[in-house]
């Protein structure tokens, strides 16, 4: 079956938003703790930004396993599943609420939802919502390269032979910008803008996080995911509101921890990965104790 694949960039990836509320203006006239409030409604709502593979609206529902029906909707990606387990073992329903990554900050603020995952911590963020300090998951950047390469450093590809995609101002752009100036570096709009160059052959590679690589992989039937070393690894975070009762960034910081340690997370990605026609085996684990060494 044909399904629509979105290459968005990974929020601490694409060029910083504004932040459009400062920490000491957020909504400070709330009367209850975000703990005290999930209790008493009985729902903890998520904030999700369609972007692959953290959160997907499978408008087809289809039969696969790794979904998480909310309301008349089904949904698949980290994002959803994660937040299906917190709130089953809160014993509290999930409620599923649709923001930008430009408004997540916004939106953490001002109440709209109670979490927010891989709206990664930035020192510009921190000053305006909280973060768990415990990684929800972890992303490295990588090349979606036409030819296969065992243990490539990023100096191999230092280059003026070497045709490099990238999106245009984003943390990418500005990595290999540096560490790459003999490359042949052509800017793109977007990911789905390189990927396309890539397809077409106009570029030899393009440097995306290896989630956004893995699935265009699957969805080109072509390429291979580089992890050039030094890796360049992101600690994707949970984003919550900055509020004096602790005991949601405590018990937060606890499952999300747990979660990762025993493989849960791990789990919901593969099973992704499984949806998008990948053998998790041949994608990058978001774990980083697996990546190579």
């Amino acid at each position: 079956m044909l399904r629509r694949t979105l290459f968005l960039l990974p929020p601490v990836l694409a060029t910083v938003p504004a932040l459009l509320v400062s920490g000491s203006a957020q909504a400070q006239g709330q009367s209850r703790s975000t703990w005290d409030q999930i209790m008493e409604t009985k729902t903890l709502r998520l904030g999700a930004a369609i972007s692959e593979p953290w959160y997907f609206k499978d408008a087809n529902s289809t039969q696969e396993t790794g979904g998480v029906r909310v309301g008349s909707d089904l949904w698949r990606g980290v994002g959803p599943l994660l937040g299906q387990e917190i709130a089953n073992a809160m014993g509290v329903k999930l409620q599923i609420v649709e923001t930008t990554w430009a408004n997540g900050v916004a939106g953490l603020q001002s109440n709209q939802f109670d979490l927010m995952f891989i709206l990664d911590p930035t020192p510009q963020r921190a000053l305006s919502i909280d973060f768990s300090p415990a990684p929800v998951l972890w992303y490295p950047l990588s090349l979606l390269s036409r030819e296969p390469a065992s243990a490539p450093n990023w100096s191999d590809f230092n280059d003026p032979k070497y045709r490099i995609g990238v999106g245009l101002g984003t943390a990418q752009d500005q990595y290999i910008t540096k560490i790459l100036p003999k490359a042949t570096i052509t800017r793109f709009q977007d990911n789905g803008a390189v990927i396309a160059a890539f397809q077409a052959n106009r570029i030899d590679a393009g440097c995306l996080t290896a989630p956004t690589a893995d699935i265009a992989r699957g969805r080109l039937k072509a390429g291979h995911t580089l992890l050039p070393k030094p890796i360049n690894a992101v600690a994707a975070g949970a984003a919550l509101r900055t509020e004096p009762d602790r005991r949601w960034r405590d018990y937060l910081t606890t499952v999300v921890s747990y979660y990762y340690n025993t493989g849960k997370t791990q789990e919901i990605y593969d099973q992704y990965m499984v949806f998008r026609g990948l053998d998790p085996a041949q994608v990058t684990p978001i774990s980083r104790e697996n990546w190579p060494r």
